[in-house]
């Protein structure tokens, strides 16, 4: 028997957003052993040798009896319409399906495959994944809209956030020996706060705490409020004494214009001689203890 010849699908309803198909028996209805499942992609023709591709959604059992008595089943498949692969180009989108379509088979790989490759120019296409259903299937994106928006990857620990971010950096730094080359001369910074991603730039600058001095006077207030004192015990004075002595030690060093000095403030990312702010609060305490 011929493959075409155990079809037995047909179209019942054609809605605005919605494809209706009957099916009698699913395991006749594959195409080269390929079970069908949600999100398996269908091709239904219709009589102007035009080929709609839609993705099932979901599907219901109807359970009926037939003339001898004995219950049979039909298989109501919901799909969602893609777009018309007419004269071998996919055109997204379209509603020029006749009434009745003629037949209903599952997708070529080849039909599947002009979904992703003909719908980008070659030009803008960047690739880093394939089709769930057949990995031999890339699936690129626009790579200039990828890049010029927010990302952001979620999912529990285990889950593969940190594989999928290495997999797509790695795509882009091979992406200038491909057609996609929107990324040429881009720089990357990655934050690796638990040293993930080291073995997967072995090439990358590595900078970490051996090789990385950040001044103390860059610290910003709250931090600098953790050095000095017992941020524990909420003594508001010790507080106004730090940021006294911190702000008019910048001021004292600010080698810039004057009318700036006095825009000065604790959070100021300007130099401060950590030794005199020392000294300044030893001798504020030896004050207080004459005072006493």
């Amino acid at each position: 028997m011929e493959e075409n010849e155990k079809i037995n699908a047909e179209v019942i309803a054609v809605l605005p957003n919605k494809v209706k198909i009957s099916v009698d028996d699913l395991e006749d209805f594959q195409l080269a052993e390929e079970k069908l499942k949600v999100g398996s992609y269908l091709r239904i023709a219709d009589n102007d040798n035009a080929v709609l591709i839609a993705i099932i959604e979901n599907f219901n059992i109807e359970v009926a009896v037939n003339q001898s008595g004995e219950p049979s089943r039909k298989y109501i498949l919901e799909a969602n319409p893609l777009g018309i692969l007419r004269d071998g180009k996919f055109e997204r989108g379209g509603d020029t399906i006749a009434i009745p379509p003629k037949k209903v088979e599952p997708a070529r790989k080849d039909e599947i495959q002009k979904i992703f490759e003909e719908t980008l120019l070659d030009d803008k296409k960047f690739s880093f994944a394939t089709l769930s259903a057949d990995n031999s299937i890339s699936v690129p994106v626009d790579g200039d809209k990828f890049f010029n928006k927010h990302i952001a990857v979620v999912g529990s620990t285990g889950s593969g956030k940190s594989h999928s971010i290495a997999k797509i950096l790695q795509n882009v730094l091979n992406a200038k020996d491909e057609a996609y080359r929107g990324m040429n001369n881009s720089h990357i910074i990655i934050f690796d706060i638990h040293s993930e991603y080291h073995t997967a730039f072995p090439q990358a600058n590595f900078i970490d705490i051996s090789n990385l001095v950040l001044p103390y006077w860059l610290l910003n207030s709250d931090e600098l409020q953790e050095l000095f004192i017992d941020t524990e015990a909420n003594d508001h004075k010790q507080r106004n004494v730090l940021k006294e002595a911190i702000v008019n030690n910048r001021k004292e060093h600010f080698e810039g214009d004057s009318t700036l000095k006095e825009k000065i403030h604790f959070d100021s990312p300007l130099f401060f001689d950590i030794d005199e702010i020392l000294l300044y609060i030893k001798n504020r305490n030896n004050e207080k203890k004459r005072q006493e």
